[in-house]
């Protein structure tokens, strides 16, 4: 057998071996991170906070605390952009007056038939946006909003933080909060790639506010005492939806990585915006 046959036969046996092996350990590929999204890694986490603390920070609803097992997913790096939201309200004219309200408070317009950003809020989150609106968009992209459980991992880890950045009292540097819209306009909210000092353990941006996050969940005040030790997707039915990290007017009390919110999903309010995962 000559040099060059023998190279071929050597590579032919050593891809079979790798193979055997491949199929022996049960490994499967990692699958490629998705643009301006976020790995968060399987594995468990406590969800909750005790709320007989020294700053008695916490309502009923956030406790028990209780280890959550959750499975890998992604969620997007940054809140879903006005510039983002104007493209799926362009191709679904027909359904837009049931996922946003134009007013002179959102950072969408909608002028000549077709929506887009107002002038210089294209990296600002879209807001006035429906629980339903939200959902259509993370389907309309081939993902999903994150469960109640996967959005506070990504936002505090699992080392029991406060804060995304860890328990280090808000300042501006960190997060938009304390402002009024009445004051600051659009200036109350940051581009959604702004305050990198803010970032989560995993990097996502603007967990805490800007706006309001909607997330899959229906509320019910009491879903800890019963829920699922791995994976929980919430309560089968409720009448109101829940939303995560407070908002540039809310004090830091809202913005803690555990604290609850909730609205009816066919709501439009000025600071309701959200991110998708996967």
């Amino acid at each position: 057998m000559n040099l060059f046959k023998s190279k071929i036969v050597f590579i032919f046996i050593a891809g079979l071996l790798g193979l055997w092996s491949w199929g022996c350990t049960g490994r499967t590929p990692m699958p490629t991170e998705p643009e301006n999204m976020v790995r968060i890694p399987a594995g468990p986490f406590a969800m909750g906070t005790v709320i007989e603390n020294e700053r008695l920070w916490g309502d009923t609803d956030e406790e028990p605390v209780h280890e959550i097992f959750l499975s890998e997913y992604f969620i997007d790096r940054y809140e879903v952009t006005a510039q983002e939201f104007g493209a799926f309200l362009n191709a679904h004219p027909d359904e837009a007056e049931r996922y946003i309200r134009i007013q002179n408070t959102a950072t969408l317009e909608h002028t000549g038939g077709t929506y887009r950003p107002r002038p210089g809020l294209e990296k600002h989150p879209a807001n006035h946006v429906s629980w339903y609106g939200a959902d259509a968009f993370c389907r309309w992209r081939g993902q999903r909003l994150p469960t109640e459980a996967e959005w506070e991992k990504a936002a505090r880890g699992t080392d029991e933080r406060i804060f995304p950045w860890g328990n280090q009292f808000p300042h501006n540097d960190f997060v938009t909060f304390r402002r009024k819209f009445s004051e600051y306009g659009f200036d109350v909210m940051q581009p959604v790639d702004a305050l990198p000092g803010g970032q989560s353990p995993y990097g996502v941006y603007h967990m805490v506010g800007n706006v309001w996050e909607w997330v899959a969940d229906w509320y019910e005040d009491s879903y800890y005492e019963h829920s699922p030790a791995k994976d929980p997707q919430g309560p089968e039915t409720g009448i109101s939806k829940v939303l995560r990290g407070g908002n540039w007017y809310y004090k830091a009390y809202y913005m803690r990585t555990t604290y609850r919110f909730n609205e009816y999903p066919d709501a439009f309010k000025i600071w309701q915006g959200f991110r998708c995962a996967q």
